[in-house]
């Protein structure tokens, strides 16, 4: 493999898509669980879109499509629908008095902190039930998984 990984992307590696494809559905698994637990009927694209604002802070519908990959019209969609709820506000651009920028409202900050620590304690009970042995590979684990998050957005940027 070369340096940037893609010297094996192009052979059939039927243990890569094994792999892959246990892992997406873990992953979705997870997910689910995580939204039953959440206590909100928001999506995953809106809350999404609420942790994108907050980590971004205040910006233009456009940029936030580019950071969650998805379109404008779609993105405006996702925001339409947390500006009914409150959950983010808009807000005049400093720098451009006709543009406007998205940003969370106390109301969204204050629902993405309660999913965060409902979703860390849900976590937290289902890996206290793990063994010794699976906790560490899980906690050896986190890391990867991160690298491989990166991974994925760099593809997607590149592509």
């Amino acid at each position: 493999m070369t340096v940037s990984g893609k010297a094996s992307r192009g052979r059939y590696q039927p243990e890569a898509v094994e792999e892959a494809s246990g892992l997406r559905v873990a992953l979705v698994r997870i997910h689910r669980q995580l939204r039953v637990h959440s206590g909100t009927d928001i999506t995953l694209s809106q809350s999404s879109a609420l942790a994108r604002i907050e980590q971004a802070g205040p910006v233009r519908l456009g940029t936030l499509a580019e950071l969650e990959g998805t379109t404008a019209a779609t993105m405006s969609r996702v925001i339409d629908s947390l500006a009914d709820r409150s959950l983010i506000e808009r807000v005049a651009d400093p720098l451009d008095g006709r543009a406007r920028l998205v940003q969370l409202s106390q109301e969204g900050g204050a629902l993405l902190r309660e999913i965060r620590t409902r979703n860390t304690e849900v976590i937290r009970g289902a890996v206290a039930g793990l063994d010794g042995d699976e906790r560490r590979i899980l906690s050896e684990a986190i890391p990867v998984l991160e690298h491989l998050s990166d991974l994925m957005q760099l593809e997607r940027l590149l592509t």
